[in-house]
């Protein structure tokens, strides 16, 4: 605000950063709508996890009616049997010895199908908003809940659990961008910094212990999902999405809304117009003319600054997801109660994901995510190393230890890369973005149950393993550029190449976007 004489003249917006800042920043209309989108993570975090009890295989079992531990399973000379037959798929489709693969492959198959998941649910909501994609994409989480637990045969149980990895990296791509869009930049990491997923996870220790048979806990897990009825009707869609797909009448409701309930002074729908029409990649056109160019995910690898970005994000969430859930399924092979053990898993995420707030606004998204990878991969070697100079009954205690603080390392880098992922993306392909990029999460946690089912055998081999590909991931985030107080941009922004021809320089748009050839000269730019 300045002033010209005894007139004050309040500066219009120029940007969504802008009119966010002016209708009170973060408000209380950003915290009920963050507390409603991160509401559902909670069910989404048991879907995901909730594997780790429902398919390993007890400690003992029984041989001709004498109790035996699990290792000698295989060496019974009579007939085997589970003492609790309910308690996991192990026990009741009998996945032992020659068929002990089962389990962790269907895990594989569930991780297989995240990467589907990023595909698709990234694609229709940048093409028809986010709001109903949260929907149904949250619908979808609750069948392949539910189909879970009436599963009759292990078939049908890969073909639920297939379901629900679609579901689950869809809902977190999208979920992720979905809360950061109503942010400003400061206030950006706390979409992921209050996420709830670390107590989603302790809570789903208690309800382990609490409910042994394997599908009455996949039905508990599943009555959470019914808060998408009361959430749904309160929940707006995204105005930057609104904006750039020239929905401006909608918008500017949502921005009213915004102002109602922060008690600012709203935004006028003429600053909204201009802004739309300058982040327009044709200004020049009236709205009523624009027609609203959707990308596919050709775009990612045909434009050059695209192309970097890309791959170097593709191989920092594959790190994360192997690491991440390679630690998270590995647990069972951890001394102590699992269930225990689960809880301590939940409040090493609980602790890193405000600790990660603090961080990335301090030093920024790209030093934190390798500051937090850095300290994954020493944790991990010094676990190996524990694992390979003491013998089991004394490195227990100690082993388990240092995986719940490479687990809070692991925490706090998700946070830290889905920041950097949704801020190096404009509007038109942010969720693509995200889902195309953390995809290669879905890919290294699909090899994740593999290295933890070579645990059982060499502990020490998976550790070494995620101490490595951390340290890799952390050395590509140097590549990439830092994004930390910067505006989000709109539009994808076409690449130009100069040539001198006199006096006039001819800048010719990259064909992947437009045919547009502009000649400038002393005079001005003009189109040809």
């Amino acid at each position: 605000m300045c002033k010209e004489g005894n007139k004050k003249v309040v500066e219009k917006p120029g940007n969504v950063e802008e009119i966010l800042e002016s209708l009170g920043g973060f408000g209380k209309f950003q915290f009920l709508i963050l507390f409603l989108l991160l509401c559902m993570e909670i069910p989404c975090a048991f879907l995901i996890f909730v594997p780790v009890f429902i398919g390993v295989s007890p400690p003992e079992w029984l041989c001709d009616n004498e109790t035996i531990l699990r290792a000698d399973v295989c060496s019974c000379p009579g007939i085997v049997s589970p003492i609790d037959p309910d308690a996991t798929i192990v026990t009741e489709w009998g996945l032992i010895c020659g068929s002990s693969w089962v389990s962790d492959t269907i895990v594989s198959l569930q991780m297989s199908g995240m990467l589907i998941g990023n595909i698709y649910i990234s694609q229709l909501s940048d093409w028809y908003g986010r709001r109903y994609c949260f929907l149904g994409i949250t619908l979808q989480m609750a069948l392949g809940s539910i189909l879970t637990a009436a599963s009759p045969n292990p078939y049908v149980y890969a073909f639920a659990r297939f379901l629900c990895g679609s579901s689950f990296s869809g809902f977190l791509s999208l979920n992720a961008i979905y809360s950061m869009e109503f942010l400003t930049p400061k206030w950006r990491p706390v979409a992921s910094a209050v996420s709830p997923v670390g107590v989603a996870i302790m809570i789903l220790g208690l309800l382990g212990y609490l409910i042994r048979p394997w599908r009455s806990l996949v039905y508990a897990t599943c009555i959470p999902f019914i808060g998408i009825i009361f959430i749904f009707p309160f929940i707006t869609e995204s105005p930057r999405w609104l904006l750039r797909n020239n929905k401006i009448d909608e918008a500017h409701k949502v921005f009213a809304q915004m102002a109602k309930t922060n008690g600012k002074e709203p935004v006028d729908f003429e600053t909204l117009q201009e802004i739309a029409k300058k982040e327009r990649p044709f200004s020049d056109k009236a709205p009523e003319d624009v027609v609203v160019q959707r990308f596919s995910y050709l775009e990612f690898y045909r434009n050059p600054s695209l192309r970097k970005t890309t791959l170097c994000l593709q191989g920092i969430w594959f790190t994360w997801g192997l690491v991440y859930f390679g630690i998270g399924f590995n647990i069972k092979n951890l001394a102590g109660s699992p269930y225990l053990n689960m809880v301590y898993m939940g409040l090493m995420d609980s602790l890193a994901y405000p600790t990660s707030f603090f961080v990335n606004n301090k030093i920024g998204r790209r030093k934190s995510m390798v500051a937090f990878m850095t300290l994954v991969a020493f944790f991990l070697v010094g676990i190996a190393i524990v694992q390979l100079t003491l013998d089991r009954a004394e490195s227990g205690v100690i082993i388990a230890a240092l995986c719940f603080l490479a687990k809070y390392g692991t925490a706090g880098a998700r946070s830290a890369a889905r920041t950097l992922t949704g801020e190096s993306y404009p509007t038109a392909i942010r969720v693509m973005g995200i889902g195309f990029s953390g995809g290669t999460a879905s890919l290294g946690g699909a090899l994740a149950p593999q290295l933890a089912y070579l645990g059982t055998y060499w502990p020490s081999v998976p550790f070494f393993g995620f101490a490595v590909i951390s340290v890799g991931g952390s050395l590509v985030s140097f590549l990439l550029a830092e994004t930390n107080g910067r505006p989000l941009e709109e539009e994808v922004k076409e690449d130009k190449i100069k040539i001198k021809l006199g006096q006039d320089i001819v800048h010719v748009m990259s064909p992947s976007l437009s045919s547009v050839i502009t000649v400038e000269d002393a005079s001005g730019s003009k189109s040809i």
